[in-house]
């Protein structure tokens, strides 16, 4: 009888708190599914898929202490990471996917506190992690020997301490963690700018704080030279730096329109050309991975993206607009808009650019923030329209169990695959 009281008193203090309880319901429930998909059979197929030989055979190398020559184009850490995995549970499939996995658990519980600590509702970060869970974009990258997941993490893990900094540690934890992230991949530089905004507008800790982004050139320094001392080679600050030229050469050497697999960063938000990661045959029927995302949250999300730049740019430019939307929105949800647009776009300007080749995978990022975004959106309404929102989370969690089977490898039919990836490029 104590022990039922305690978990209803938990609940109250610490669920969702949503006006209609079956929407509560329904998020935990798909933030468990979506946990318990990325898990099961993480360790299937039982060979490489998609880039996992590049950088699994890297993370190999630097284990062993050979040059990594197995990948070519990107910082040490992401190997590194990979690397962590295989000391654990050697070089096999569960090796190689075993640190990405824990990664990717780690952004939806970095997206509830993101969306909590921004929109200061725990409406919005349950939503926020409940959306993540249950995206297949998330979900597929969760289970795979690559990059973009531990880039991901990093940056919303550099997010939330910028916002939640309360003094220089705070805002250093960030810079270290924006480091981090860039260590991964250049673009997740890119974070820095979105990091240094929400410093400045949540006001918690001194505006000159953002002095300490100067050690993220540092830190990527010292990443670069404990990867190339671990695989035996020169690794003080000029090799460092040959190395990198040798990596920004390959880079811009890559030319549009080589592999099919290419995608425009403005193709993303319509769902064009997501991409299947893993496939394998399991008797009469097939196991594969798509990262399609979920099409109820992407719908949405690029509905209130488009809305909120268009009622904003109002906003900023007339008057009765302005009043318009102060009478919708509080200065907490506004600031929390403007870090998480920033964000948003931010992690896609180096895409924008159009000097290096582009493919699906490098909107994840930028992904992320927009589900965090949606959540708190979400949020702001849900009080006024309970049963609106009930409705919109039950579309989303039907979405999970549809395309569950081609998120997370699980045995289907040919035919069946095809009536959910009914466009023959997300195929």
């Amino acid at each position: 009888m104590s022990a039922g009281r305690s978990l209803s008193a938990a609940w109250k203090e610490h669920g969702p708190g949503m006006s209609h309880p079956v929407t509560g319901v329904l998020l935990v429930l798909m933030i468990a599914a979506g946990i318990v998909l990325r898990i099961q059979n993480v360790g299937y197929p039982l060979h490489y898929c998609f880039d996992e030989d590049q950088f699994a055979g890297a993370a190999q190398q630097f284990l062993v202490g050979v040059p990594p020559n197995a990948e070519c184009c990107h910082p040490p850490l992401a190997k590194l990471l990979i690397g962590v995995g295989m000391v654990i549970y050697g070089n096999n499939p569960m090796g190689w996917r075993f640190t990405v996995l824990c990664f990717g658990i780690q952004s939806i519980v970095l997206a509830f506190l993101i969306g909590r600590s921004l929109f200061q509702d725990r409406r919005a970060g349950w939503l926020a992690a409940a959306f993540m869970a249950a995206d297949g974009f998330f979900l597929s990258y969760s289970r795979l020997a690559f990059s973009e997941g531990f880039l991901t993490c990093l940056a919303l893990w550099s997010m939330l301490a910028a916002v939640t900094a309360r003094g220089w540690g705070g805002v250093l934890a960030s810079a270290v963690l924006a480091g981090l992230s860039g260590s991964v991949k250049w673009s997740g530089m890119q974070v820095v700018l979105p990091a240094c905004a929400a410093v400045l507008m949540m006001r918690r800790a001194p505006w000159y704080s953002i002095a300490a982004f100067a050690v993220v050139p540092l830190v990527h320094l010292a990443v670069w030279m404990i990867g190339l001392g671990l695989a035996g080679l020169p690794h003080g600050p000029a090799a460092v730096l040959q190395a990198m030229r040798e990596r920004q050469r390959l880079h811009l050497g890559f030319v549009h329109g080589a592999n099919p697999l290419e995608s425009p960063w403005f193709s993303w938000l319509v769902l064009y050309h997501p991409l299947v990661t893993k496939s394998a045959i399991d008797g009469a029927k097939i196991r594969i991975a798509s990262t399609i995302g979920n099409p109820v949250l992407w719908i949405a999300a690029d509905a209130m993206l488009l809305g909120l730049a268009l009622s904003g740019g109002a906003a900023a430019f007339s008057a009765s607009f302005r009043d318009r939307w102060r009478r919708w929105f509080t200065p907490t949800f506004t600031r929390a808009v403007a870090i998480l647009g920033v964000a948003w776009v931010s992690m896609m300007l180096l895409w924008f650019t159009r000097r290096i080749v582009t493919y699906w995978y490098h909107y994840l990022a930028s992904w992320g923030f927009a589900l965090i975004l949606l959540g708190g959106f979400v949020a702001r309404f849900e009080r006024r329209y309970p049963r609106a929102v009930l409705a919109f989370v039950a579309l989303a969690a039907l979405a999970l169990v549809w395309f569950a089977p081609v998120w997370a490898e699980l045995p289907i039919t040919r035919a069946a695959m095809r009536h959910r990836l009914v466009f023959p490029l997300w195929r």
